[in-house]
């Protein structure tokens, strides 16, 4: 190989690398962010520096319809990928949150159940029933203010807590990218 030839090499290889590091690794590191969210969600719990596991709820703990799991994306600028949730409540559960909250005046239903005949009988004669729950009444429940306690539930890194083993999976895959450019 001559020197222009060699020159010629590194400068295609420098541009290749360019190329990765301002589109391709943005996505590349998305998508594995992406994955590892999801699989906090999976866990119940999240991967820092230690596992920590959720408190428990009810049922899975984070996911009852889904919409804070699915709602995780991420955009892509020149180098960089940030990663989104547009769900109003999704910083609260995952940064934690102590403090007071106002409650707007609003109305509260009251209701009753009863039991309602069927229209089927036994064998005996007597009506089958089942029960009915009824509005029975509204109240009027007043502005007011609430000490809120809401435990960090993380999913997702912050800046204060990173995950070690998400940058380590990020820097493999850009590590195995990386040898197959230069090959």
């Amino acid at each position: 190989m001559t020197p222009q030839e060699f020159e010629q090499a590194l400068r295609n290889n420098a541009r290749e690398v360019r190329q990765y590091a301002s589109v391709a690794f943005p996505r590349v590191a998305g998508e594995l962010t992406l994955r590892f969210i999801n699989g906090n969600f999976r866990a119940q719990g999240f991967q820092g520096a230690t596992f920590k596991k959720w408190k428990k709820s009810k049922g899975t703990t984070l996911v009852k319809t889904g919409a804070l799991r699915s709602a995780n994306f991420f955009t892509t600028q020149n180098g960089q990928a940030t990663i989104k949730n547009n769900i109003p409540y999704a910083k609260t559960h995952n940064e934690g949150f102590k403090g007071v909250v106002s409650v707007k005046a609003h109305t509260r239903n009251t209701y009753k159940t009863e039991r309602v005949g069927t229209g089927l009988f036994t064998r005996n004669g007597t009506e089958r029933t089942r029960s009915v729950t009824v509005k029975t009444g509204e109240r009027t429940v007043k502005a007011h203010t609430r000490n809120v306690d809401i435990e960090q539930r993380q999913f997702m890194p912050i800046d204060q807590n990173d995950s070690p083993t998400l940058n380590n999976a990020i820097k493999r895959e850009v590590t195995r990218d990386l040898k197959n450019l230069l090959k």
